[in-house]
């Protein structure tokens, strides 16, 4: 396929911007719709009682997210707010804002490979990817994408695979740097915003701006 200026989006992307309520610069910075693959959200699973799936890991990961705090919310762990931000992605998909992408037959072997014992072993990678980051390498390195992720095994092997050539990616400081070089935001608002995330477990130790 060509190469065109779409991005397929992981979930640590998609889920921190819903959680710090940023969606919309999310949409601005990226454009509509954001895309992802049925492993970062799937819309079908959206309809299952809590109770018809005990393995988690059988949801996709946006709704493994929701499932947390739903049971956050309930103990009293996490505010009742934070539950409906990450709820909002199915409004998002009912509405258009979010596009699940289809992968053809190379797609889903490059991932199934990313997600096994020799993949691991062939990019160097400890354990292999999840099944969102091995689909979303998977999507970007077919198509020719650009892939908005944080997972850093993932642009290893993305790395690996261009062979040291550029290719074009985004991360969420990176994003956030983007979004007050574009004047969509303040530099303070970006560092503000990457703080936010950070308190709700993101693991980027920067800052967007000194």
């Amino acid at each position: 396929m060509s190469s065109d200026d779409r991005t397929i989006l992981d979930t640590s992307v998609l889920l921190y911007f819903l959680l710090v309520g940023r969606e919309d610069l999310l949409r601005a910075l990226i454009g509509d719709p954001l895309r992802c693959p049925v492993a970062v959200y799937d819309p079908d699973d959206g309809s299952l009682p809590e109770g018809a799936l005990r393995r988690s890991d059988l949801l996709s990961e946006m709704r493994q997210a929701v499932r947390h705090y739903e049971v956050a919310v309930r103990t009293g762990d996490a505010p009742t707010d934070l539950l409906d931000r990450v709820q909002l992605i199915d409004k998002m998909f009912d509405s258009g804002a979010v596009e699940v992408v289809d992968m053809d037959e190379d797609e889903l072997g490059l991932a199934a490979r990313l997600q096994s014992r020799d993949g691991a072993s062939e990019f160097s990678l400890r354990v292999p990817l999840g099944p969102g980051e091995a689909a979303c390498v998977a999507i970007a390195w077919v198509r020719k994408w650009a892939i908005a992720t944080d997972d850093e095994d993932a642009l290893k092997v993305l790395d690996l695979m261009h062979r040291g050539r550029t290719y074009p990616y985004e991360r969420i400081r990176r994003l956030l740097i983007r979004a007050a070089n574009e004047n969509l935001i303040t530099a303070d608002e970006a560092n503000e915003i990457h703080a936010e995330v950070r308190a709700l477990g993101f693991w980027d130790s920067g800052s967007p701006f000194p």
